[in-house]
């Protein structure tokens, strides 16, 4: 999907490379099953890494650049449905994502022990869901939004930011 604005573009990067993160937690999972992952295998390993790596700090930052500076202009433009409804689903994907990127660098240090293993999945297996159905949203509604939303110099000035603070 093309964007004529270049914040659009810079958050459309990010989805994708949480995408690829995200997909390959959700083969970890599919592939593991009730099984526990061997976390001395390199794959395994990282796909832990780049799971606690990515989803604590592209999510946090992603996240406090949209709801700080996207979510306050529509907002202001009279259009609050939106970034209402993102905004929720920030509040329960940030504390899961923590939550994930937690457990996986737990079973990185101790490896993963049945119950270990148990939450992780669980808490993965809805972590996958949900951000691969936020993204979703955000491509479709938030994303294109930008192009009426931002002129040339705010987009320039968002963009820069944001760069800025990746």
């Amino acid at each position: 999907m093309m964007f004529s604005r270049r914040t659009a573009h810079l958050l459309h990067e990010d989805h994708q490379a949480t995408l690829v993160v995200i997909e390959a937690l959700d083969q970890l999972l599919a592939r593991a099953r009730r099984k526990m992952p061997d976390t001395g295998d390199a794959a395994v390993r990282r796909t832990l890494e780049n799971a606690s790596g990515t989803i604590q700090d592209e999510i946090g930052t992603h996240f406090a650049f949209e709801e700080n500076e996207l979510f306050t202009r529509l907002e202001d433009m009279g259009d609050a449905a939106i970034g209402a409804h993102l905004r929720e689903e920030h509040a329960a994907l940030l504390p899961l994502g923590r939550e994930v990127a937690q457990l996986a660098r737990t079973a990185l240090d101790q490896g993963f022990d049945a119950q270990s293993w148990a939450r992780f999945r669980a808490m993965a297996g809805d972590l996958v869901e949900r951000m691969l159905m936020h993204i979703q949203k955000e491509e479709m509604a938030l994303l294109p939004a930008l192009d009426e939303l931002l002129d040339d110099d705010d987009d320039l000035e968002l963009s820069t930011r944001y760069a800025e603070n990746h």
